[in-house]
């Protein structure tokens, strides 16, 4: 895409603006999961355009495979004596550190979104979410905060209260529960996997808590409530374990009054549950080439498109590593219309630094001699598949699951065997209901699989939608 350039007062980016930079040199954007959202380019001074290149102005390019635009506000610029000139743009959506609102008794997400639509100066943004989410968020205690810190850069925010993955739609923010999908792309040794490193550190885990709250009883004297220790059934590395203090206090509202010392518990367990402080920082580094790029498998790429916060699967048998990775962070050239590099994070430490990828080159994949090469790729009823001329077969599809039951799902292929058949299942949407991530279980057959889905609420959920990926042999 040939990026375009905006008046800084532009609301709809639907025209050619100012005009098209077709000197531009170079320019890439740069997005990770709720984090930064950015965009670099350069552009020479005997551009025709170059005069009208300004800061506050506003450029919109695509930031992905999908073909979204998206506008950047121009705020910075180095100009060294070689005459090309390296401009920096943020996302539009950095606008909302320059909005402030203040407010108490945030007891929700909804009630969340009303305060930021109240924000001064007035606020163009519109907020959107398909979470229900309840519980106090502790950024509303009355001082005046940014818009975009209250989002998640404060302790205390949404993001920190409620969870979630953040998408940045121009004028709209959403909150997902879970942003992205299944992807059916693998990266695997002897086809498109040309490089592994794996760094492992156990060093901040912990397995137990000893949660309390702090506050003041009804006649203003300091008062803390001290649960019992909380712990994960998960084995420790070393066997021993390891115990930290957690302060749950901001998990209560304080008007609320004193919270029990079950409830103090009940926050303990949470965390473990959803932090998964037991496992380990895990930094993995893949170089692969995509398969889709090649004039041999084009017919392949719409198939083996990616974006933020989607997940794709890694095979590399020497390791005994196959799982399944969430995209957590991509720089994507806009001239070129193709990802530079992309990084994964396994999907229980998507906040993690992990897996480097540069999807480079074609030209070593037309050159070397491929181990093995997809021979049939369909869908029908029940789902889509792929097969290799080796032997292996990859499958995938949804199905609806409520809560604590079970579901049968028919593969779309027939494999040959259930040793060494791999399942991944992943809930990312839920028709109705306060959202509860269910834990999910699987029977393997050769030609269908079983899923049942664990809440541990009584809350009763309706429609789980859960994608879900196998891998196995098919001769």
């Amino acid at each position: 895409m040939i990026p375009i350039l905006y008046e800084k007062d532009e609301t709809a980016f639907t025209s050619n603006g100012l005009g098209r930079l077709r000197d531009c040199i170079s320019c890439v954007v740069t997005e990770e999961r709720n984090g930064i959202y950015e965009c670099d380019f350069e552009y020479p001074v005997d551009g025709i355009n170059y005069d009208r290149i300004q800061c506050g102005r506003i450029i919109a390019v695509e930031h992905d495979e999908s073909n979204d635009v998206q506008p950047f506000d121009i705020v910075g610029y180095s100009r060294p004596i070689n005459g090309v000139v390296t401009f920096h743009a943020v996302h539009i959506s950095y606008r909302q550190t320059a909005l402030t609102v203040s407010g108490t008794n945030i007891n929700s997400l909804a009630d969340a979104f009303t305060l930021l639509g109240n924000a001064q100066p007035s606020n163009p943004f519109n907020y959107w979410t398909d979470k229900d989410s309840v519980g106090f968020m502790a950024s509303g205690d009355g001082v005046p905060h940014s818009v975009r810190s209250i989002l998640g850069g404060m302790e205390g925010s949404i993001l920190d209260s409620y969870g979630g993955e953040y998408e940045w739609d121009t004028w709209t923010v959403k909150l997902w529960a879970s942003r992205g999908s299944l992807k059916n792309f693998t990266i695997r040794y002897g086809v498109n996997l040309t490089d592994y490193s794996e760094d492992l550190d156990y060093t901040d885990t912990y397995t137990s808590v000893i949660p309390y709250w702090k506050g003041q009883d009804s006649d203003g004297n300091d008062l803390i409530i001290q649960g019992d220790m909380q712990s994960t059934s998960y084995p420790s590395f070393n066997g021993s374990g390891r115990c930290i203090p957690l302060d749950v206090t901001d998990k209560f509202n304080s008007e609320d009054g004193t919270p029990t010392k079950a409830q103090v518990e009940a926050q303990g367990m949470a965390h473990i549950n959803e932090n998964q402080p037991y496992l380990p920082s895990q930094n993995i580094k893949v170089d692969f080439v995509r398969i889709s790029d090649s004039s041999e498998y084009s017919q392949f790429k719409p198939l083996q498109t990616c974006k933020l916060c989607d997940s794709v699967n890694v095979m590399f048998d020497r390791y005994n590593i196959e799982g399944t990775f969430k995209i957590v962070k991509t720089e994507y050239d806009v001239l070129q219309e193709r990802y530079l590099t992309m990084e994964l994070g396994t999907l229980s430490m998507t906040l993690s630094e992990a897996l480097g990828i540069t999807p480079d080159s074609t030209a070593d994949l037309r050159t070397s001699s491929v181990d093995d090469y997809v021979v049939d790729v369909g869908t029908n009823t029940y789902g889509t598949y792929r097969k290799w001329n080796s032997g292996i077969a990859e499958c995938w599809g949804t199905a609806t699951i409520a809560s604590n039951s079970a579901v049968s799902a028919t593969l779309p292929i027939t494999f040959t065997s259930t040793s060494g058949m791999v399942i991944n299942a992943n809930c990312v949407y839920m028709s109705t209901g306060t959202y509860v991530a269910p834990t999910i279980s699987v029977q393997k057959f050769t030609t269908y699989i079983n899923l049942y889905a664990r809440v541990s609420t009584s809350t009763v959920q309706n429609g789980y939608q859960i994608d879900w990926s196998v891998r196995g042999t098919w001769k």
